[in-house]
């Protein structure tokens, strides 16, 4: 990659957050290119990528399709599908990956690379409920791998047409703890995009903070079908979110990442924003297949291994799943 040459970023999954990241890095000067499936795919082909932001409208068009070969060697794929589909993004990856190049994974829950690379007291411990077989650890090296914590509240009002509602903060980090200058070209590219963007060299604990605040509030809204702030504003599903948070939170020092903050703070900031619907019931909504593995399930085995109990995460969990799986979105099996 040279300075006089636009940085080449392959957006794999359009949705909500990809889409959003993919037309706002396209404007401001990326080669944008995109691997989507079905209606997805014909959609930003033959209309372009569009995205709705602070009242305005915007359309790029940009490279797009679901065979990988066609695009070539990138200086950054950024990985924002629903963990559920990352087999197939490993199984199909390597023909973006030069020498290089980086994976950004800007997605919810935890990564099957949180314990890889000898971090804290579950070193090397791989993550079952995430990666079961070990195909995305072996398909995308822990050298390339950048962690991205999102925090943006977006939503996909037809394939290929996303709007974003609110907040711009990426957090960006190397899973295997490298300098953090190597990320200094994307993220001044995505903060002349419109991003928040800042680098950390501890992106573990920033994804586990944005656990703590999401394995709660997304479960029930699967469970109810409602929204956040109907969520916070019942005292007794309230106090059940704190439970569930206690829970996580002890187990996030039993792992070496102390919460900073108080539950009754994390769920204020969730209430700030109003009347939202969280991404596992857009889901939900739209008839995907939804995350519960990399958001409780984890969160469950990850006790499990360091004692601490988690009778609240454990019922929501069951709940979840069982209501899931009757919808069709979940594969207890899998």
């Amino acid at each position: 990659m040279t300075t006089s040459q636009p940085m080449k970023v392959c957006i794999y999954g359009a949705g909500a957050v990809g889409g959003t990241i993919g037309v706002l890095l396209s404007l401001a000067g990326a080669e944008v290119s995109v691997v989507a499936h079905g209606e997805t795919l014909e959609a930003i082909r033959d209309d372009g990528l569009q995205l709705t932001k602070d009242g305005k409208s915007h359309r790029v068009y940009v490279r797009v399709t679901d065979n990988p070969v066609q695009l070539g060697r990138q200086d950054y794929v950024i990985v924002s599908v629903k963990a559920p589909a990352l087999e197939e993004v490993a199984s199909n990856i390597a023909p973006l990956l030069g020498y290089g190049t980086k994976v950004i994974t800007a997605m919810n829950g935890v990564p099957w690379w949180f314990f890889a690379g000898g971090n804290g007291v579950l070193s090397n411990t791989r993550l079952a409920a995430v990666d079961p077989k070990g195909i995305i650890e072996k398909a995308i090296p822990l050298s390339r791998t950048v962690g991205c914590v999102v925090y943006m509240a977006c939503s996909v009002d037809a394939p290929g047409k996303i709007r974003h509602n609110s907040g711009n903060k990426l957090i960006i980090g190397y899973a295997d703890n490298s300098p953090v200058d190597g990320l200094a070209d994307i993220r001044d590219l995505l903060n002349s995009a419109g991003f928040s963007c800042h680098v950390t060299a501890a992106i573990r604990d920033d994804i586990w903070y944005k656990l703590w605040g999401n394995l709660s509030i997304n479960p029930i809204s699967l469970l109810t079908g409602e929204t956040s702030d109907v969520i916070i504003n019942d005292p007794l599903v309230y106090e059940l979110c704190v439970h569930m948070m206690q829970e996580a939170a002890a187990i996030g020092e039993a792992i070496g990442i102390p919460m900073t903050v108080s539950t009754t703070e994390m769920i204020g900031r969730a209430k700030s924003l109003g009347a939202f619907k969280t991404s596992m019931l857009q889901d939900t909504e739209a008839g995907k297949p939804v995350e519960l593995d990399a958001l409780l399930t984890v969160a469950h085995d990850i006790g499990k291994i360091v004692d601490v109990p988690t009778p609240f995460i454990d019922s929501v969990l069951g709940l979840a799943r069982l209501r899931a799986r009757k919808l069709g979105l979940f594969d207890m099996a899998a």
